[in-house]
């Protein structure tokens, strides 16, 4: 099957995760201030919590200033979350390991007050997804599996189903950034914000430096660091100066580019997904569709009464 026949499919699962994390975030948030653990650890889950370096945190995020990563590292060290090793890296402790999966479990506690989906389809659900998750496990590189198997996971066989949904979702999230940066990589090396600049401009997200330190700040660079690499971008091709004084296009060749990295992280995306019929496709859309729309209800009826 051809990858623009499950193109639909990645979308469906990131709006997904989006609404989980809309029920579950401010109650890890609200546990995270409770029980004095500092929040960074829950958002570094999903980069390990086994060893904390720059090194390891660029596997699966290249794009941010390191700086960021080692000043977190310094204040988890001071605290005792973490301890430096002699191999010039963070071994994470046992009580940071048990603190984030609390955090998790409080959120989770939420999401499984979810009832809008028969257990029967729910159980479905969950199979289609654990074959895909087992078909990216065992499928040959590239992608290199870096996210899918470092990531933190909290729910296990007693969870709730909807809960063990969630986590098989998480791993399609992780695949699909090791199938992205498999893809793109090669193109950037180690100047992950020049490939800041070519997706912001490629997207619209931001045409200069201003808007680009201001639509990414969770990325922690400067305007003036954007401009540099806005710059390098230019050398390299990647973008040319727009109408507006101070702004951006993607040049022929940047947006050839970006879209050809698109098309390659769907082929190793989507590649692993040959473990399922066509039958089981079309009826994996119709529970993630369904999937959707009831947590879309279920945020909403649950924001109204304040309970999120």
């Amino acid at each position: 099957m051809s990858t623009e026949a499950l193109d639909k499919f990645w979308p469906l699962v990131n709006a997904i995760v989006g609404e989980i994390w809309g029920i579950t975030e401010p109650r890890i948030e609200d546990a995270a201030v409770k029980n004095n653990v500092p929040i960074e650890l829950y958002l570094y889950s999903e980069l390990g919590l086994e060893y904390f370096s720059v090194e390891e945190f660029q596997k699966r995020d290249p794009f941010s200033n390191t700086e960021q990563f080692e000043t977190m590292f310094a204040r988890f060290d001071v605290k005792g979350w973490i301890f430096p090793t002699p191999e010039e890296h963070y071994q994470v402790s046992e009580r940071a390991r048990e603190a984030v999966r609390g955090i998790i479990q409080v959120g989770d506690a939420h999401l499984a007050r979810f009832k809008s989906m028969p257990d029967a389809e729910l159980k479905q659900l969950l199979l289609l997804l654990k074959q895909i998750v087992m078909a990216n496990l065992e499928a040959p590189e590239p992608p290199e599996k870096w996210a899918v198997y470092k990531r933190f996971r909290v729910a296990d066989d007693k969870s709730p189903l909807i809960v063990r949904v969630r986590e098989l979702l998480l791993d399609l999230f992780a695949y699909r950034d090791d199938s992205y940066l498999s893809a793109a990589r090669p193109h950037f090396g180690q100047a992950g914000i020049v490939w800041n600049v070519l997706h912001s401009v490629w997207s619209g997200d931001a045409t200069t430096a201003e808007q680009m330190a201001e639509t990414m700040s969770f990325r922690g660079f400067a305007a003036e660091e954007y401009e540099v690499a806005i710059q390098a971008a230019v050398e390299i091709g990647w973008i040319e100066p727009a109408d507006v004084r101070g702004s951006f296009r993607p040049t022929q060749k940047g947006g050839e580019l970006r879209e050809q990295v698109e098309k390659l992280t769907d082929e190793y995306f989507y590649r692993p997904w040959s473990v399922l019929t066509q039958d089981e496709l079309d009826a994996l859309y119709q529970l993630l569709t369904r999937l959707r729309e009831q947590l879309s209800v279920y945020y909403r009826s649950v924001s109204e009464d304040g309970h999120v």
